[in-house]
């Protein structure tokens, strides 16, 4: 059994995407998930009239692209999508619950998001020649996540995902988390987010598959299963983002190889425009450097003390710390949607944590060398 996973997918800026276009769009893509059995994108976006719904109130954009988008996905033979990420329900209710109608009129399974957090902690299963799969989608809790009565996103809660994980252990062969997370436009996973996929493996999954930094990160075989930290953007326009060098535009896909004994995988590199109308799959010598470069990624990942050098360079770059009101006693202009993302989000609040570190040790001279080290490490090889 094959499962080729790509990252994010939004259609911002896109105009007039139809399924001609989007096969246009998706050309060199086409020949590998025609390869595979089952193809599962992750969909940052609720899909629906913008006019329709009002906007949640959060820290950051809310995106919303119209339904016709669907047909993108149907032009790339998708199965199912993963919709737990910090975007699906940038519009409420009501546009998350339009969008999982919209895919199940179009046959299009889902994992990730539902009208509560049962429903949104839901496994979707897969099987084919014998083997049974049973896939979870969580990210980090950010905005818009699921509670027991409200609908959203299934936000990461260690007790409920190792309960999941083990229920769906009596039923399924092997458990598939996808996880949105980590510092985004960080080459590397903060040492906070390996340790996060790692003990999930140990909970009992048998591979973790993640993204949401918008840029390429490694990966790495822990214990026998496969963890890759970000594929990046697969198709995310970013008028802000001007250079089609910039990280944003790069990413890969995964390809899971199943059989009864052991999961097996292969990435697939590619670069994306800015305007939106190709994704190229990269091949001969720029495939090779792609290649290299996220294998260094990958090694650099398996040295720990190397890691947290990084991240503190990383964070240096990227300050982020509360900034306070003045006054306890007239909040009525205090906006508090950054903090409280700065402090409820798992990535956000190791950066700020790993920032006063480097305060409190008086490490701010000698993180300087790994601030020029990870701003190189940004820069694309092709």
């Amino acid at each position: 059994m094959k499962l080729l996973f790509t990252g994010d997918i939004n259609f911002r800026g896109i105009d007039n995407l139809d399924y001609d276009k989007s096969l246009e769009i998706l050309n060199d893509i086409i020949p590998y998930t025609k390869s595979v059995d089952f193809v599962i994108p992750n969909l940052e976006c609720p899909l629906g009239n913008k006019e329709d719904y009002m906007p949640i109130k959060k820290a950051g954009p809310n995106l919303i692209c119209p339904k016709n988008c669907i047909s993108f996905l149907k032009a790339m033979n998708t199965y199912a999508v993963t919709l737990a990420n910090n975007h699906i329900g940038d519009y409420g209710d009501g546009a998350l619950n339009n969008t999982l109608k919209l895919l199940d009129e179009n046959n299009i399974k889902y994992a990730g998001a539902g009208n509560n957090i049962s429903e949104a902690y839901s496994a979707m299963r897969i099987s084919k020649a014998g083997i049974t799969i049973s896939l979870l989608s969580v990210c980090e809790n950010e905005f818009g996540i699921a509670k027991e009565n409200k609908a959203g996103s299934a936000g990461y809660n260690p007790r409920l995902l190792m309960n999941k994980i083990q229920a769906e252990k009596n039923v399924s062969d092997f458990i598939i988390v996808v996880f949105h997370g980590g510092n985004e436009h960080n080459p590397l996973p903060s040492p906070d987010t390996v340790e996060r996929y790692r003990f999930i493996c140990d909970m009992g999954a048998d591979a973790v598959i993640a993204g949401h930094t918008h840029c390429p990160q490694g990966y790495e075989t822990y214990n026998g299963k496969p963890i890759i930290y970000s594929m990046g953007n697969f198709l995310f326009k970013n008028t802000e983002k001007t250079d089609n060098k910039d990280s944003w535009y790069y990413g890969y896909f995964t390809i899971l190889d199943i059989n009864k004994s052991k999961i097996s995988f292969d990435i697939v590199p590619y670069q994306f425009d800015i305007l939106g109308t190709k994704i190229t799959v990269f091949d001969g010598e720029s495939k090779a450097e792609m290649n290299r470069y996220i294998d260094n990624l990958s090694e650099i990942i398996q040295n720990p003390s190397e890691l947290k050098q990084y991240f503190k360079g990383w964070s240096l770059n990227h300050i982020w710390i509360p900034q306070l009101p003045k006054n306890i006693d007239n909040l009525t202009d205090y906006d508090a949607s950054g903090n409280y993302d700065l402090l409820k989000c798992e990535a956000h609040l190791s950066q700020a944590k790993q920032i006063f570190e480097i305060l409190f040790n008086a490490e701010v001279d000698n993180t300087k060398i790994w601030q020029k080290r990870i701003s190189e490490l940004q820069k694309m090889p092709v």
